[in-house]
């Protein structure tokens, strides 16, 4: 997943994007990001050198990254190794850098890189994600069931009902 540098475009030639949260991995390891509109100083401070907490959730084939920076509140991002293109696939093993989550938010509204930043994932966490995405690539997919529990996890959970019922949670 690309990062880029503060203030480039995050994709080349875009200015406005559609908002979303976003986190895989791929050959560049692990990567969260967050496009949001709207973004104020204080998110930008808080993503670049704030605290992190982050969470792990695995709800049958989804598995729940679980973040929050300084003071916000709890955000989630879903995952599936199926769901990344075939080209970009990597198991946690081929990854040089599997215990480092790339976090870089993007402003929506013009497309530019806000803040980046690289997280040491805690030993025990980054065992406990690693081992859940290679159980989780090793498995069966079907992108219909996949679609379905998203939505009835959304429907059953916030973000923050996720954080209490994580399995593994880390404070960076």
């Amino acid at each position: 997943m690309q990062t880029g540098q503060v203030g480039q475009l995050y994709e080349y030639g875009q200015g406005k994007l559609e908002e979303k949260i976003v986190y895989r991995l791929d050959r560049d390891g692990h990567g969260l990001v967050i496009i949001e509109a709207g973004i104020a100083a204080r998110e930008v401070e808080s993503i670049a050198y704030g605290g992190v907490e982050l969470g792990l959730y695995i709800d049958g084939p989804i598995i729940f990254l679980l973040f929050k920076f300084g003071t916000s509140s709890w955000n989630d991002a879903p995952y599936s190794w199926h769901t990344v293109p075939r080209d970009l696939r990597a198991y946690p093993v081929e990854v040089a850098d599997a215990d480092i989550l790339k976090v870089t938010l993007v402003d929506a509204e013009d497309g530019l890189i806000r803040a980046v930043r690289k997280v040491a994932l805690a030993p025990a966490f980054a065992d406990t994600l690693n081992a859940a995405i290679t159980i989780q690539a090793n498995g069966s997919f079907n992108g219909l069931s996949y679609a379905k529990h998203i939505n009835s996890v959304y429907n059953q959970y916030t973000a923050e009902d996720m954080a209490d019922l994580a399995a593994m949670h880390m404070v960076s």
